[in-house]
């Protein structure tokens, strides 16, 4: 982590360097790759994109890769970044329309994939603006797909290649493209969040100050490429000569085997730190037996979404002596605050966003934008700082609707709105109270989504559960609750209506309540609330 370029990859490459022999990551079959290894991986992955399209960045500028976490997806990464490209992850769990529409906006000229992923994916192989294909991993490949002219064999081409030394530092400045993330948001788009070596060395340089990794660390691979969790896992981790522990996503497996296989591996491994989102947390303890047997965790840190106190306290009781930390920065800011979680007090409706980080300025501005808040005042939480994006791959429009400029400032200073509300209380402690699109008008009153979940999160046997307004023709919204059970039973309406409104006015109570066995999940872990609200029928 002592690298001083503010280019997002040097970290890992020092330590490379210093730590060749050392174990860079532990596979779940027991495989081991060293930081040897997977330098001389990185470098191939280098020269193949140097063969076909030459080293200037005028030539593929942005690099997709369809992938798990492992390896080659890890060299991968390095080795675009090491060109002086951006890489862009595309989600497996997405459709091959949804990811046509990022490779045709960013105009992907090369596209690194999975061997497993190649059949499922096809068609995304054939797009006008693919000039060429990179195909890596340990299953075999289709035979037609290695006869088309535009396809590379990385094992072939890896097999041939020499040991070399990393080359001199290429021309590339800490604002260039490190890596371009899609997120949908409300409306199920794709946009292309563009963020630089700047961005994200500087949350890379952050995390390592304020949970001080080092190279004993195992950590727990848990997010894919295209969530900015994984941005972490992968270098933090590899920046300072620790083990990165990768889990076999593509084995086959029902939920209650994946997340018990999971745990398994991270007690097996003795992995020291965990970094994920609260309904993944709640998985794994609730079916995967997390924190039922000793571990060596020692930091748990997650993000993306509240936290249930209820769940959450579950959590804290069952891996006591385990320090956990509630990370706070939409994809487009990176982190910009924490909050240390020691104790959990009643009066909260959720648990604090904590402290701004080093390097960014937070405000709480009103809905008109003419003035900051009053302590204990919701409103928008505008932010700004080193980690905030540079704005929306090809979309000027909505990237000026959300970095404005700042009316509070003698100077120019640019925000960006995060879309989220909170408030400050006395303290000056960050609180949370939901993102914009969860606000909604019910009979006339304006309706927090996320307060009622946190009523819902105290019924006893409820295991996982959103709230969502849906609109019926010419009739007002209605809110629907979405839960699964532990013990995967029903519960009955009456029981939700009377735990319910005790706490609750009769219009913030749910009309309906629909069981799930298991409520549908994005590839980042967070419950996919765009698919339920397509799914139920209002």
């Amino acid at each position: 982590m002592g690298a001083t370029s503010l280019l997002l990859h040097e970290g890992i490459v020092q330590a490379i360097k210093e730590h060749a022999q050392r174990s860079a990551i532990r596979h779940e079959n027991g495989e081991t790759t060293s930081y040897y290894q997977l330098g001389q991986m990185a470098l191939a992955f280098t020269d193949i994109l140097n063969l076909c399209h030459g080293p200037l960045l005028s030539s593929a500028p942005l690099v997709g890769i369809l992938s798990a976490v492992h390896q080659y997806s890890i060299a991968g990464v390095l080795g675009i970044l090491l060109r002086g490209s951006a890489y862009v992850p595309l989600d497996e769990q997405s459709s091959c329309a949804r990811l046509s529409s990022i490779v045709e906006n960013c105009t992907l000229e090369v596209l690194l994939v999975e061997s497993i992923l190649v059949e499922r994916f096809a068609p995304l192989l054939t797009l006008a603006p693919i000039k060429t294909i990179i195909v890596f991993g340990d299953d075999p490949y289709p035979q037609e797909l290695l006869a088309s002219k535009k396809v590379i064999c990385f094992s072939a081409f890896y097999a041939e290649s020499s040991p070399r030394a990393f080359p001199p530092q290429s021309k590339q400045v800490p604002n260039d493209l490190a890596y371009v993330l899609h997120s949908s948001g409300s409306t199920g788009i794709p946009k292309g969040i563009m963020l630089s070596h700047l961005n994200a060395w500087t949350f890379v340089q952050w995390m390592q100050a304020e949970f001080k990794l080092t190279s004993a660390d195992r950590v727990m691979a848990r997010a894919p490429l295209k969530f900015d969790l994984s941005v972490f896992d992968i270098f933090n981790t590899l920046g300072v000569g620790a083990t990165l522990i990768c889990f076999d996503w593509h084995r086959t497996r029902n939920r209650e085997a994946r997340h018990r296989d999971y745990v398994a591996l991270l007690e097996r491994e003795r992995a020291s730190l965990l970094y994920t989102t609260p309904s993944t947390l709640i998985a794994l303890r609730n079916h995967g037996g997390l924190g039922h047997r000793p571990s060596a965790l020692r930091t748990i840190m997650y993000a993306g979404e509240p936290f249930p106190l209820p769940q959450l306290a579950d959590l804290m009781k069952d891996l006591a002596g385990v320090r956990i930390a509630n990370i706070y920065g939409p994809t487009e800011t990176n982190i910009i605050s924490c909050f240390w979680v020691e104790n959990l007090k009643r009066e909260w409706g959720s648990i604090p966003l904590g402290r701004v980080v080093e390097g960014s300025e937070i405000l709480v501005v009103s809905d008109d934008q003419t003035r900051i808040c009053a302590a204990d005042e919701v409103g928008e939480i505008w932010c700004r700082g080193n980690t905030v994006t540079l704005g929306y791959w090809g979309d000027h429009k909505q990237t000026a609707r959300c970095l404005v400029l700042s009316p509070f400032h003698a100077y120019p200073a640019y925000f960006w709105r995060t879309g989220d509300y909170g408030f400050r209380d006395s303290q000056n402690l960050l609180h949370y109270r939901g993102r914009r699109d969860h606000m909604v008008k019910i009979k006339g009153y304006r309706v927090e989504l996320g307060e009622i979940e946190a009523r819902l999160a105290s019924i006893e046997g409820i295991d996982e559960f959103c709230v969502l307004a849906l609109s019926r023709e010419e009739q007002e919204k209605i809110l629907l609750c979405c839960y699964a059970t532990k013990n995967q039973s029903e519960i009955a309406d009456e029981l939700f209506i009377d735990s319910l409104r005790i706490y609750l006015p009769a219009y913030m109570l749910p009309q309906r309540f629909v069981f799930y066995k298991e409520l549908p999940k994005t590839s980042s872990g967070k419950i996919d609330r765009l698919r339920l609200a397509t799914e139920v029928n209002v």
